[in-house]
């Protein structure tokens, strides 16, 4: 018997769901294990000013901006976390098939770290944040979607 595992995930919160049967009148044994990003909103993180700098002619100073938007930067690194867990797992041979259920833009991101071992396993992708789903819904939005 095959082993599925269900990721839903959006750029804070990822729920893999472990050992579902998409068997109609199956009994499911559910492991579920919950990744979550401490979010901090953006005036948090940038609490402290991005500083000054000196003009390089004269003597007038001016405000420097930041390089990056920071909460992008933290989705990405829980991002990057999430892929990398499934990496592990995929090497240990855990799972036979992942489905992906995310926001579309943790999707684009997931596609891009998913390492090929996981990729390789990953038999759907399903472009919609299903992280808040109840788990017996998220198992039938999943299963109406692979049979479309």
């Amino acid at each position: 018997m095959t082993t599925t595992w269900i990721l839903a995930a959006d750029g804070n919160q990822a729920r893999l769901l472990k050992g579902v049967n998409f068997l109609k009148d199956g009994h499911q044994s559910l492991e579920q294990e919950i990744f979550q990003l401490d979010t901090k909103r953006a005036q948090d993180i940038m609490a402290d000013k991005p500083g000054r700098s000196h003009s390089s002619v004269g003597h007038g100073r001016s405000a420097m901006e930041y390089s990056s938007d920071p909460v992008r930067e933290e989705q990405l690194r829980f991002t990057s976390e999430v892929a990398s867990k499934l990496h592990g797992y995929a090497q240990e041979g855990a799972f036979d098939h992942l489905v992906v259920c995310a926001a579309p833009q943790t999707l684009g991101d997931l596609r891009a770290m998913l390492s090929t071992i996981t990729r390789a396993k990953t038999t759907m992708e399903i472009s919609k944040d299903y992280s808040n789903l109840p788990t017996d819904k998220l198992i039938s939005s999943v299963r109406s979607a692979m049979s479309t």
